[in-house]
């Protein structure tokens, strides 16, 4: 069923009280306790697998928080500053088809006094390059490329359209994409174009739309989200995690059948993800760790942090949808009855946060490079990077896990994050200290469920 991911304002309030803070550190064993035993997780620094731009992780902008926005609230910036590589908003021209009216932010409900540029120029002051989807219509969407792209410091991706009406086929979008895509280049031929933003990966969808623009299009965007209204309980909703990559996989392999002289040139990105499109209850008989809407709770955090990491893994690119917007936020839109103030960290920050680093605390930026990297504990998972060396390690499992940590020569010592389940969704993560590592091995528990982050050098 499609959803409206980037259009409706979804602004469902949490209503359960807060889980008691109680800190509880991983055990971590000297190196030398362990080297006889086998490597539980295994990293392989020295096998590069492929680049992670900082595009990989990325977020969207919505226009939605009540007068707190990148453009005028010092805090809300401080929090996603230094964090994305991309940040991705919609923007259209008050009056349509007038480039004399004022560039707003695009959505039902959004706010629309604040001007397009000051959207742009506070995207950038985050050290975010800003991405901009544009109407379905030529006339508009060159204008903006023509009023951003004027001066040197140019917009250099756009997307056109987000979520095609559901009443309009793949091939009538297809059609308007090519005479919006034409429309743009015209004005500035340097910039990527892509879409078609489809509200969920509909491969039959996306096929009609690589056979008619796939000789055009610069890459494909399209959204997936987690629970939905056939709301799931947390441990099929973990378990679905690799479904990420799996669309990613399929939706290269279109590419390639459909574009084959330009699939190397044509990127993949999830425009919008996020563990619900909506508040949604779960269903009777789940184990559930709390009852508020998964979007608050721990378990988004351990969702995130798997999703980002597939995406990581299969080379596309993700956007956290988004910035603010009631459950589908990054960060609290107002202070929450959960106990959470304006601006405070939720599970997409979270997890997403253990590739990115967080606002507050040393955790490290996901390396250049992903490297191999194993496990043989059931319900873990690992992603590892180089450039710099870290490890994030998702325990999917509401069992802790002991485990062996294998990193290989010339590591000697590792800053170690960890979130469990023992404290409130959007208290910081533990800082469990620099740990020696010897002879390349390190073993530490795995908290059911946890993400930890290893930074090695």
């Amino acid at each position: 069923m499609a959803h409206h991911g980037g259009l409706f304002r979804r602004a469902a309030r949490s209503v359960a009280g807060a889980v008691a803070a109680v800190a509880v550190l991983a055990s971590v064993q000297p190196a030398s306790t362990a080297q006889a035993a086998a490597a539980d997780i295994t990293v392989d620094f020295g096998t590069a697998l492929r680049a992670v731009p900082r595009a990989t992780f990325s977020a969207d902008i919505t226009g939605y928080g009540y007068h707190h926005y990148i453009t005028n609230d010092a805090q809300h910036r401080a929090m996603l500053t230094g964090l994305y590589g991309f940040a991705r908003m919609q923007l259209v021209y008050k009056v349509p088809g007038d480039p004399t009216s004022a560039i707003v932010a695009g959505g039902t409900g959004a706010d629309t006094t604040v001007s397009g540029d000051d959207w742009v120029s506070s995207t950038r002051s985050l050290g975010a390059e800003p991405m901009v989807i544009v109407p379905e219509d030529p006339v508009d969407a060159a204008n903006l490329v023509r009023h951003f792209n004027a001066g040197s410091a140019k917009i250099t991706r756009w997307v056109v359209g987000n979520e095609p009406d559901p009443r309009m086929d793949a091939a009538t979008y297809s059609a308007r994409f090519n005479a919006v895509y034409d429309a743009m280049k015209a004005v500035d031929p340097t910039i990527s174009v892509g879409g078609p933003a489809a509200s969920n990966p509909n491969m039959a969808y996306l096929r009609t739309f690589l056979a008619g623009s796939g000789s055009r299009t610069d890459f494909v965007d399209f959204h997936k989200y987690g629970a939905g209204e056939k709301a799931a309980c947390d441990g099929k909703l973990l378990a679905d995690t690799p479904e990420w990559s799996g669309d990613v996989a399929a939706v290269r392999a279109l590419v390639q059948e459909l574009a084959p002289s330009r699939a190397a040139r044509i990127g993949i990105q999830v425009g919008e993800t996020n563990s619900d499109w909506g508040v949604h209850p779960a269903p009777a008989g789940c184990d559930n760790i709390g009852a508020e809407p998964v979007q608050y709770r721990n378990a988004a955090i351990w969702w995130a942090a798997s999703v980002f990491g597939h995406l990581a893994e299969a080379g596309a690119w993700g956007f956290a949808f988004g910035d603010k917007n009631g459950a589908l936020g990054l960060l609290y839109d107002e202070p929450n009855a959960n106990g959470a103030g304006l601006n405070e960290r939720m599970p997409l920050y979270q997890g997403l946060g253990f590739f990115t680093g967080q606002q507050g605390t040393a955790l490290a930026h996901f390396g250049s490079t992903l490297v191999k990297s194993s496990t043989t504990l059931d319900g873990v998972e690992v992603f590892a990077s180089s450039d710099p060396k870290v490890v994030v390690v998702v325990n999917k499992s509401t069992s802790p896990r002991s485990a062996v940590v294998s990193a290989g020569t010339g590591v000697t010592k590792a800053t170690v994050h960890q979130k469990d389940g023992t404290t409130v969704s959007y208290a910081k993560p533990t800082p469990l200290g620099t740990l020696p590592v010897t002879n390349g091995t390190l073993t530490l528990t795995l908290p059911g469920p946890s993400v930890t982050q290893l930074a090695l050098s």
